[in-house]
């Protein structure tokens, strides 16, 4: 892969047509993971796929098994779920033998050894990777392994220059300067090589040249580094520092598109600069993977820069141990390698004593807890260190800790904006709000998906946004590396854990109380309560004082591995919520539980009075839910319950939405008991609403769906209905009187029912006659019991079918 892509056997493997050279690269590029179909679709199409496109992948991968097979190399190549994943041994692809080479000399603890390993590394390139490759997906790949290679160039060359190579090396660098020209750090060894070699001159003409061209292109001066080196070159120095141990600056380079964050960063300058009494030692950046934390402590450093004079370091502990950073701190510091104690405690001794009387900022990132920044912390009052976590930290004297949060709609337009442009984004500015809401305001995600859009200058942000619009779909487009960080600490967790997680899809969007988990979980109480913490630890799920919510990207995660659980189990973790929000209700209302099966939790719900103000958002949410999922009973016990506490507070609104809502879901099972408990509860609802001609409807259709049911007591029902009248008219003129359960399915009981629907429906208008405010008839016209309608068939009306009488 480090040149044009070549495959070799027993005897060479010839690829060449385009497309398999593009799946190739990229099952290559994911070595022994598994590479989704959308992936392969997009890098061979883009967004607009041949509807063959799925038959032409198909294609590509059967003909390059055979080239494998061909070339003595085996069944390399399987098909895994919606994907295909390539099978590779370590040491097989020249790319993964150049990342060991590179570590090795990266861990060596002698010059001469690490310049062995770059070399070697080097070696095996053979020009640009995966040349000649047409899709914009691995060119995206090529220029990330091609700035390795620079890397790589500018540490061997450190190696050599420490060793005293400067007359071997002047050349190479100064063909490198003119190929990278803004990359500071060949040219502070090219000062330091010409200097070394007595051609002082050029090394200040080196530096000029530099100067100049920043100051034209960019508007700024040179590193500190630079001019420190110039100026010791100014001054006569016997010899020149070698390039990275005086001042070292290890920062990555500053990125260009970074935007926002400004009063952060203002804050976190402050706090790095401050020498007063209490100023932090240690400044933590923490926050879930994809919101910036090392581009927000990239940018901090580079702007608090000035304020260390004796060097900026940075290391990501995630991908060295502590004892090996501090190694190659403090050869970066100056101290020779020979002089560098093999244990840890030694090293961070002599990192402390190094640093005394300097001023260092050490740059620490993706810490797994603060205890691993120990050997770290130096004793100069100068010194400072910023960390970077996933964990979640707590402040400590000496340690300020900021949570970093997504991007707002404003933020987020505004990076959007630097990546694709402002004319684009202008052009589309709903678009580009709407692309930031289904990135859910992830820096990375936002990042991720303007890239998508910048490499195709003929796609809009409405395509962009279209193509983001699947739920099921999203993250996979977003791209691994945005899935990774979404999940990321998921795997450690324990199965169980893990179920609870993909569970918790099952809750609406927005936020919802701790006891939901419990009723999830296949777990007791305690255990269900530290499975969440465990969540909330890992920051899969935010919380907010006694309520939690999933993040937007982290739910379309849990929905993808609730898809994967079985059905049945599904169903069952949704009837024990279901169950739960029922058990809760009954104590609100305070009757005893009855028909289905409750579920109890271990919070109850507090003050009852105020239970259903606090939480009446997710008990209707819980109704939807339950017609969405075909639980037609939970659905009408759960609208009842709700017709039973928002009717005390004559919030009608929620009484008919979940009322209407139930009654879609049991019409088509067929339950006509659940049907006519619905029915008579939303005709006691329009009778409030003096809506007497849609009750009389409701009624009639109750006392019908009754009887079919098999027999109920109407005589009970009549009974509360007419009471439900007196109460409405007695709310006309006093305060409202506390309504008798509604909630209640009538039980079975009179299997005669039919001479009684008459009797009913006489009953219920004279009821109605009563409740007008004046005592007078609805309609003077009217003589007799002629008042009610004939029943209509069952089924479910909207309340506009049933205009008032005339």
């Amino acid at each position: 892969m480090l040149g044009l892509l070549q495959v070799h056997g027993r005897e060479p493997a010839v690829v060449t047509a385009r497309r398999q050279q593009v799946v190739l690269a990229l099952l290559l590029l994911n070595g022994n993971r598994v590479v989704p179909l959308e992936a392969l679709l997009d890098a061979l199409w883009g967004a607009a796929p041949p509807a063959t496109a799925r038959a032409q992948v198909q294609t590509c991968v059967s003909a390059l098994r055979r080239a494998l097979a061909k070339a003595g190399l085996g069944e390399r190549i399987s098909a895994r779920g919606s994907g295909y994943c390539l099978d590779l041994a370590p040491g097989e692809l020249d790319l993964h033998a150049f990342e060991a080479l590179v570590a090795r000399g990266r861990a060596a603890r002698r010059p001469e050894e690490a310049r062995a390993a770059f070399r070697e590394a080097l070696a095996l390139w053979r020009g640009e990777p995966l040349t000649g490759i047409d899709s914009g997906v691995v060119r995206a790949h090529q220029v990330r392994i091609a700035q390795r290679r620079v890397e790589v160039l500018e540490d061997c060359l450190d190696a050599e220059l420490e060793l005293g190579l400067h007359r071997e090396v002047v050349g190479e660098i100064s063909v490198l300067t003119e190929e990278h020209p803004l990359r500071e750090r060949f040219v502070l060894q090219l000062m330091t090589a010409l200097h070394r070699c007595g051609r002082r001159v050029e090394a200040l003409a080196a530096y000029r040249a530099v100067r100049r061209r920043f100051v034209d292109e960019l508007g700024l001066e040179p590193g500190a580094a630079l001019r420190e080196l110039h100026q010791e070159i100014l001054a006569g120095s016997g010899e020149a520092p070698a390039a990275g141990w005086v001042a070292p600056r290890m920062l990555p380079a500053r990125l260009p598109y970074f935007t926002g964050r400004d009063r952060l960063l203002a804050r976190l300058r402050r706090g790095l600069a401050d020498d007063g009494p209490g100023a932090a030692v240690v400044t933590v950046l923490a926050g879930r993977g994809g919101v910036g934390k090392s581009a927000v402590a990239a940018e901090a450093a580079h702007r608090a820069a000035a304020a260390f004079p004796d060097g900026v370091l940075c290391a990501r502990l995630a991908e060295e141990d502590a004892a090996e950073v501090l190694a190659r701190f403090l050869h970066a510091l100056g101290v020779p390698a020979t002089d560098i104690p093999d244990e840890l405690a030694g090293r961070a001794a002599l990192y402390r004593g190094v640093l005394a009387g300097r001023r260092v900022l050490t740059v620490l990132e993706d810490v797994t807890s603060l205890s691993c920044v120990t050997p770290f912390v130096a004793d100069a009052r100068g010194c400072r260190l910023l960390v970077t976590t996933h964990a979640r930290v707590a402040s400590l004297p000496g340690v300020a800790v900021t949570e970093l949060d997504v991007l707002d709609g404003a933020e987020g337009v505004e990076l959007l904006s630097a990546l694709v442009g402002e004319d684009r984004v202008s052009a589309e500015l709903s678009d580009a709000v709407e692309l930031v809401e289904l990135c859910g305001g992830v820096p990375l995600a936002v990042t991720e998906a303007a890239t998508h859009v910048a490499a195709r200058p003929g796609r809009t942000l409405a395509q962009a946004v279209a193509r983001l619009r699947a739920e099921d779909r999203r993250l996979g487009r977003l791209g691994a590396g945005v899935r990774a960080a979404v999940g990321r600490g998921l795997d450690e967790l324990p199965a169980a854990t893990r179920d609870l997680f993909a569970r918790l899809a099952l809750l609406p969007a927005g936020s919802w109380p701790g006891w939901s988990a419990t009723a999830l979980a296949d777990l007791g109480p305690a255990e269900a309560a530290d499975a969440l913490e465990a969540l909330v630890d890992a920051r899969l799920v935010d919380v907010a004082g006694t309520r939690y919510r999933l993040p937007a990207l982290t739910r379309l995660l849990a929905l993808e591995l609730l898809a994967a659980h079985p059905i049945e189990a599904q169903a069952a973790a949704s009837r024990r919520l279901f169950g739960a929000w029922l058990h809760l209700a009954d104590e609100a209302r305070g009757t005893a539980a009855e028909g289905l099966p409750r579920t109890p939790v271990p919070s109850g719900p507090g003050d009852p009075h105020t239970w259903y103000d606090r939480e009446h958002t997710g008990l209707l949410a819980a109704v939807r839910q339950a017609a969405d999922a075909g639980e037609a009973r939970y659905c009408a016990e759960l609208a009842l319950a709700v017709a039973d506490l928002a009717g005390e507070r004559r919030r009608y609104a929620d009484w008919r939405e979940s009322g209407e809502t139930a009654l879609r879901a049991v019409v088509p099972a067929g339950d006509r008991q659940a049907e006519a408990a619905l029915e008579r509860s939303l005709g006691e609802l329009a009778v409030r609403e003096s809506r007497f001609a849609d009750a009389a409807g409701r009624i009639t259709r109750a006392l019908t769906a009754g009887e079919q049911a098999g027999g109920v007591s109407w005589d009970e029902l009549v009974r509360q209905v007419l009471a439900g009248v007196d109460r409405a008219r007695a709310a006309g003129t006093a305060e409202p009187v506390p309504l008798a359960p509604v909630s209640r399915l009538p039980e079975v009981g009179n299997r005669t029912a039919s001479p009684r629907i008459a009797l009913g429906r006489n009953q219920f208008d004279l009821a109605a006659d009563r409740a007008q405010p004046d005592g007078a008839a609805r309609s003077a016209g009217r003589a007799g019991h002629r008042r009610l309608p004939r029943p209509r068939p069952i089924s479910w009306r909207r309340e506009s079918d049933y205009p008032e009488e005339a």
